[in-house]
């Protein structure tokens, strides 16, 4: 694979990222530097660029001598993840809910069809990108706060990740959750914030159990 780009250590961290996020680098893998490199046709300053990005995201953690590892996934993690990022997107779904204006809402109201789409095609992959995508541009469109933006973004790969196990573990759970999107996008255009910060926490907790759930379960299958 050959990767050029202007920012080409983003594009090294999200390819390594996606493969971290599907499973295809397992948790623990070590990611060695100068095999890597040659395998993506890269510079080493770049990967290991890249490597400080995926850290920054806590998607992998670089160790002194040791070099770069994919993160294990634990409970503490897991719950650290959905009761910190789902108090922010609940936050970021109440400021969507009462400050959108024209312009603003009519593109992410059109995702519902094709989420349905991908969902009657049992097209979970593509709708997982797709959830995403909407996520990331309410982000940027609604929250009027640096800080805000910079936390949800920064932590929206770890979510990827875990919500990738929870496909995995229980496909009913994008059934759970386009039902629980169309709410939020009935309350987000009625303005009902209250309700839309609601669906979000739901979805989070809903979500979180079912990773325990999985990772549980790889835990008693070692």
């Amino acid at each position: 694979m050959s990767l050029q780009a202007v920012s080409l250590s983003e594009q090294i961290a999200r390819h390594l990222g996606e493969q971290i996020i599907t499973g295809e680098l397992a948790p623990g893998s070590r990611l060695p530097e100068n095999e890597l490199a040659k395998q993506l046709d890269v510079s080493t300053n770049s990967l290991r660029e890249a490597f400080r990005l995926l850290e920054k995201q806590h998607m992998i953690e670089l160790q002194p001598r040791k070099g770069a590892r994919v993160c294990e996934v634990t409970d503490e993690q897991v719950r650290d993840l959905y009761e910190f990022l789902f108090m922010l997107l609940s936050r970021l779904a109440g400021l969507a809910a009462a400050r959108w204006q024209p312009g603003e809402i009519e593109d992410l109201v059109e995702m519902l069809p094709q989420l349905e789409q991908h969902f009657v095609n049992d097209d979970l992959r593509a709708a997982h990108q797709l959830a995403f995508r909407f996520v990331e541009i309410a982000t940027v469109r609604f929250a009027h706060n640096r800080y805000l933006a910079t936390d949800i973004q920064d932590l929206i790969p770890l979510l990827k990740r875990y919500s990738f196990i929870a496909l995995q573990e229980d496909t009913s759970e994008f059934d759970v959750s386009l039902q629980i999107f169309k709410r939020l996008l009935v309350n987000v255009v009625g303005r009902n914030v209250a309700n839309a910060e609601a669906d979000i926490r739901e979805y989070g907790d809903n979500q979180c159990q079912i990773v325990l759930r999985a990772i549980a379960k790889r835990r008693n299958a070692a």
